[in-house]
């Protein structure tokens, strides 16, 4: 059995892993998870579709540069948001079509 951050309780599977490495990189850095998936945030945030979280640390300039090598996109404040999403924007998260490895599936006829 996986065993899952519970800050990252309700986020897709690729994004767990990113995260996970992520964190392995800056493991000396101290970093502390504020916040995962968040449903309150509204289907215009990659919170709200579980693709992003926020991370604190001792460095942050050093975070976010460890965070765009493994191409997360990070956001344009110091707040530690960031997002993984393997290149997909919000309006392909609300097609409905994304999977938990973050890859856009056909649409079925039917």
């Amino acid at each position: 059995m996986l065993n899952v951050r519970k800050e990252f309780t309700g986020m897709l599977q690729a994004s767990i892993n990113k995260f996970e490495e992520l964190l392995t990189l800056v493991e000396s850095l101290n970093p502390i998870i504020i916040k995962g998936y968040d449903p309150n945030q509204g289907p215009d945030s990659f919170f709200y579709w579980g693709c992003a979280c926020q991370i604190t640390c001792d460095d942050m300039s050093e975070l976010k540069d460890q965070a765009e090598s493994l191409e997360i996109l990070w956001a344009n404040d110091d707040s530690g948001c960031m997002a993984y999403t393997n290149n997909l924007t919000i309006e392909d998260f609300q097609t409905y079509r994304v999977n938990g490895d973050l890859e856009l599936m056909e649409m079925k006829e039917l």
